[in-house]
Order: structure tokens, then sequence, then C-alpha cells
């Protein structure tokens, strides 16, 4: 396969009979070369032939295969996409095994055990090497080693079996046409009709939720509810239970008292203490305003209904919300989406993040993966020096990624010839077409949503990282989404709402009272939307640091009683169907609220000396984007604001405090 670099840019005509071959040559060269870094004699080993020479192999394996796993999202061609993604498969499987090679092991913790003295983004970098091997299973013997490897092989199926029974599970609700009053006709006609006249609505999102919101008769939702928390069945209660067990036994294996200590020990909260800190401290701050919420939306309910509830069961919050919002906060986001053409759009963020971070984009001729495609060259204003290059995916097609997404395609980083190797990343993301006659429009959730990509963009495209795995966003699990969190803070901003909106016919941009509008919708219900978040936190943690597996259901129900407030149907089991502590977020799942508190408290620095100062922005740059996972985030935060991280900020977004 030829390199994947023609005329210092990339290319992407590759072919899927190439794919096989390529990566054959590669696992032998990479195999080569691991073999000849544990051959260096261990009173030769230095950074560059030992931590380096690791880092490269892996790196010149995955080069030796260009672009093909980018392309397994975007291409065209299906039998490539098949081979690539059948290809991918394949190769994570191969790096389980080549990363946790005993002898490579060997080789580097001969190295760091010299304590060799070294630069602080080498110290980082070979710190988190030994730590990635140890929970590798690379300090235990043979037999413990075997019993991890089995642990986590059955850790493996139950994840899979959890997934597929959440997929397969099929329960559904037959109503009457009666019982679909408040439903628009839109979503009545896309239900399934039963032989005896009935609609039925399945228990997927699509069904579930506009029904919920919507559907004025209170039993069939209750009834629904009552269905769709019960997903997955009691079976996936067990297999719940029986991970936790294991993920608690490979942690003891190796070494830590919890699954959650050994997930912390890399990340920014480094330890549970810290995030039950920061989950607790926030919890007692949403509360109050999230008690104030739920009592002023019953007070609306008994307004309405003429009763004398005095709180909300699960199957009415969503629905009384909701008529609260379309009575007093009526928003037509069809109205909306005339105010933001993407060209607009693009534009103005182009040239609003361009000015911050001092920055050019500038089109440029290069080869692409689709005629659609638009590429720029990122160019420092100063001295016009190239930073990186960008390019925009922005519209669906046949066999297309589905979502919004930032690919790193080439990370930055110092290359062996002691040059830089300038990033190359893309934005993949779904917009609506133009037409004849109209622009594309994009609703306001999907400019939040590109200011959000665009934030990883130029966390990627702004680093200054000597090494690749340290580049852009290779930062911890629980700070990599607060830049990019950062930026969605700006398509909320008046000034900033009128510089990228443009009415597609009359030019006007948005009105005042609709921005208002707009940020009173946002704020509305926040409390308990973030309370909410909080439990899922809290409840995640507290399964994940008990010495002995609790029992998940009434850890459940006695969490949301005491964090939300509200009570929860009986007889319902919702962790049966809660993916996110099954696979990923595991001990995680704190992390969007992390990120979220530091991203108000970066963009409240820029509120400070204007949304437009240009000094915050290269500060920023400076002492975030550029930095990557060369430093502690911790320091990272407390260099650029001056001080540690402060909860202010993100209390005050919502409305709850000023400060």
């Amino acid at each position: 396969m030829e390199n994947m670099f023609r005329n210092g840019v990339l290319h992407f005509d590759y072919h899927a009979e190439e794919l096989a071959p390529a990566e054959a040559a590669a696992r032998q060269q990479l195999e080569k070369e691991l073999d000849a870094l544990v051959a260096i004699p261990d009173g030769q080993r230095t950074f560059e032939n030992t931590v380096l020479g690791y880092e490269r192999a892996f790196e010149h394996y995955g080069d030796a295969l260009g672009m093909s796993g980018f392309l397994s999202y975007v291409s065209t061609d299906k039998a490539f996409r098949d081979a690539a993604l059948a290809l991918q498969m394949q190769m994570s499987q191969y790096m389980v095994d080549i990363a946790t090679r005993r002898d490579v092991y060997r080789a580097i913790k001969a190295y760091a055990d010299t304590k060799p003295t070294l630069e602080p983004d080498q110290a980082l970098l070979l710190k988190d090497m030994m730590i990635g091997f140890k929970n590798s299973g690379m300090d235990l013997n043979d037999a413990d080693l075997e019993t991890f490897k089995n642990l986590n092989k059955e850790k493996a199926q139950y994840i899979i079996q959890f997934d597929k029974n959440i997929q397969e599970y099929k329960d559904e609700l037959d109503v009457t046409p009666e019982q679909l009053k408040g439903l628009g006709e839109d979503y009545i006609s896309k239900l399934q009709k039963t032989a005896d006249g009935k609609y039925r609505i399945t228990l997927d999102y699509p069904d579930y939720v506009p029904f919920m919101l919507n559907a004025d008769d209170a039993s069939a939702r209750k009834e629904l509810e009552f269905k769709y928390n019960r997903r997955g069945g009691h079976e996936n209660v067990d297999l719940l239970e029986k991970t936790l067990t294991l993920r608690r036994q490979i942690a003891q294996l190796l070494g830590y008292k919890t699954h959650a200590q050994l997930k912390l020990e890399n990340r920014m909260a480094k330890n549970p203490q810290r995030v039950f800190a920061f989950l607790k401290d926030l919890e007692k701050r949403l509360k109050p305003l999230s008690k104030k919420e739920d009592k002023n939306l019953i007070a609306y309910k008994n307004e309405k209904t003429g009763g004398k509830s005095r709180t909300l069961l699960p199957y009415e919050s969503g629905y009384w919300a909701n008529k609260y919002k379309k009575e007093h906060l009526d928003l037509d986001s069809e109205k909306i989406k005339e105010y933001f053409p993407s060209d607009v759009v693009i534009s103005g963020m182009l040239d609003l993040f361009g000015n911050l971070f001092g920055i050019a984009f500038e089109p440029v001729n290069i080869p692409v993966w689709h005629p659609e495609v638009k590429a720029f060259k990122i160019v420092n204003k100063a001295d016009r020096a190239l930073v990186a290059y960008f390019y925009m995916d922005l519209y669906p097609r046949e066999g297309k990624y589905k979502h919004a997404a930032c690919f790193d395609l080439v990370g930055g980083q110092e290359k062996e010839d002691g040059t830089y190797q300038v990033p190359f990343v893309a934005i993949v993301a779904n917009m609506n077409k133009p037409s004849a006659d109209t622009p594309s429009l994009l609703k306001h959730g999907e400019v939040s949503t590109l200011f959000h990509e665009f934030g990883h963009v130029l966390h990627n495209a702004l680093t200054k990282a000597r090494y690749g795995s340290q580049a852009g966003t290779s930062v911890s699990w629980d700070f990599v989404e607060a830049p990019s969190q950062m930026l969605e803070r700006w398509a909320w901003n008046p000034q900033v709402l009128k510089k990228i909106s443009r009415h597609y016919k009359t030019g006007e941009p948005l009105p005042d009272a609709l921005i208002e509008k707009m940020i009173a919708a946002k704020n509305f219900g926040a409390g308990g939307v973030y309370l909410r978040q909080n439990f899922f936190a809290q409840y995640d943690m507290t399964l994940h640091t008990r010495a002995k597996t609790p029992d998940t259901t009434k850890t459940y129900f006695y969490l949301t009683k005491k964090i939300r407030g509200l009570p929860l149907t009986k007889n319902t089991y919702p962790q049966a169907s809660f993916g996110h502590i099954m696979g990923g977020y595991d001990a995680g799942y704190y992390g969007y609220l992390w990120s979220e508190v530091i991203a108000e408290d970066f963009f409240h620095e820029f509120e400070k000396s204007g949304v437009f100062n240009p000094q915050t922005g290269l500060k920023f740059r400076r002492e975030i984007l550029e930095k990557g996972g060369t430093l502690d985030e911790e320091q990272m935060v407390q260099n650029f604001l001056g001080r540690k991280e402060d909860m202010g900020p993100f209390l005050k977004s919502i409305g709850l405090e000023e400060k």
C-alpha cells in the first residue's frame, strides 16, 4: 500500500483488495521493530530507543494502513467499507495480544526502573505507558495473568449479552385512536396498525419519547413507562451484578481496592473520593432549584386538572413539562432554523474562532474522499505559518457515518527527522442538503453540535505536543470534552447569535426577543436535568466503590429518592437498560458534569474580558489547546484560570446563582 501522503497531503484513493496485504506487511514490520527494541542491552536503553521506539513502532503500523480506518465511515464504496471494518475488528484483536508482550514490557520496565531524569512530557508519557502495562496484567505471575484474562473474557461476554438483550427486548402497548389524543398526525401515520384497529407503540425512542411527552391519556403513559423501565429484563439485572463482581475481582488482582480506583488513577479526578465530593457538593446546590421547578410544575398540573397532587409520578414529569413549555416558552424550531443557513453559520464560526485564536481558514484544493467535502488549510495570522489541514463533510449519503463527530486523521507530533507533522482533522456531519430554492438550514441544536465538534477540531489542530499519544485530544477522559463544551457556549451568546444568523430570505439576524426566548427555554427545568445526571453519576460511582456487589435495584431506588426526590414505579428495574455503566462509562459517568463545570469556568474567563477578546483566546490556545496531554490537566486548568476551577460560573449559567 502506498504512503498515506502524496505531495505533503493525504490521499484517499485506496482499494479493498489492498487492505489485507498491507496489514500483513505492517504486522511483520511492527513485530520486527518490537523484537529490535527487546534486543537492546539494558545498559544502552534511552528514552528515544525504548519509550519512543515503542510508541513509533505502533505509529508506523497505523501509518502503513493510511486512511482505511477513517474511510470505513465515509467511503461511498460498500465493498471497501465492509473490508475496512472487518480489518479494524481483526486489528483490535491483534492489538490486545501485541500490546501485552511480556518481553516488550520487561524491556520498557528495565528502563523505567533506572528512574531516568526526563522532561515533564516524557515523564508523563512513560508513567502512562507503565500504568497501561500494569492494567493489562503485565505485573502478574503466569497463574494470576491467566485468571486475569479469563475474568476479562467472561466480563466481555456479559457486556455483549447485556447490550444484545436491550436491542432485542420486545414489548409494546396497543392503544385506541382516542388514546392518541395530543399526538400529531405525522407521528400517528408512522405507527403500526393492529388487526383490531388499534395503534402499536413500541419501546423504541421515536415511538416512546413523543408519546410520553404528548399523549393526554395518563393511564396509557403509565403503562408504557412501566414497560419501558423493565427493558433488558431480570437477566440484565443479573448480568450487571455479575459484571460488577468481576470488575472488582479484576481490580483487586491488579492491586486496586475497587474498580473505580483503577479507572480513575490516570484521570483528572484521580480518585473516587474526589468525585463523590464534587457530586455531593453539586447535588446540594442543585436541589433548591430542582425542588422549586418541581413545585411550579406540580402547581401547573393541579391548575390544569383541578387536582391536589403533591408530587410528580414518573409518567407525568415529561408530559407536564412539555405542556408548560408549549404554553409559556413556545419555540418553533422550523422557524428558527430559517435564520441559520449553514454557509452563514460556518463562515461566522470560522471568522469568530479564527480571530479569537489567531488563525485563518483558507480554502485549498487538495484530495478529498467525496466531491462535497470542503478542505481548508489553517494558518497563523501572525506569521502565515501552516498549522493544520481541516476538512468538512457535512451532508448525508448512503453508507456514511450517521452522527456528527470530529476525526483526528493525522495527529500533530515531532517527526523522526526533527520537523513537525501538521495535523489533519475532519468534521463529519449530516446536515440538510440545500435544494433548488432553499439553502441548507440548521436547527439551533445542530449549530450547537457544530460548535462542539469544532472545539475538538481546534484541540487537535492547534496542538504542539511532541509525541503522538499526547497530541490534541489525547487527554484524560474526564477533561476531553471541556474545550468542546466551552465552544458550545458561544452558540448561546446573544452577540454571537447575531453574528452567525441571517434569515435566508430577508437577510435579517435573529430578533432579540427570539434569542431571549431560546435562552429561557434552554434553562427550563435545568435543575432537574442536572440533578438527574448527578444521580446517574453517583449511582455509577456507588456500584463501583462497594466492597461487595450491592442489590442494584434497591440502590437505584434509594439513591433516586435521596438525590432526585421523586418516586419511581414499583416493580421496575431501570438499571437493566442503563447501557453506559456496562460499556464505556463505568466509573466514568461523572465526566459529563465534571467537564461541563470546567467548560463554564473557561467561558467565564472569556465573558469577563469580552467574548471576542483575542488576548484571552491566545492564552487559552497556549495553555490548553496547544498542550494536549503533555501536562497534568489540573495544572493546565490552573495555568489558564490563574486559580483552581470553580463551580460558580456553571451554576450561574443555569440561573441558579449570581456570581
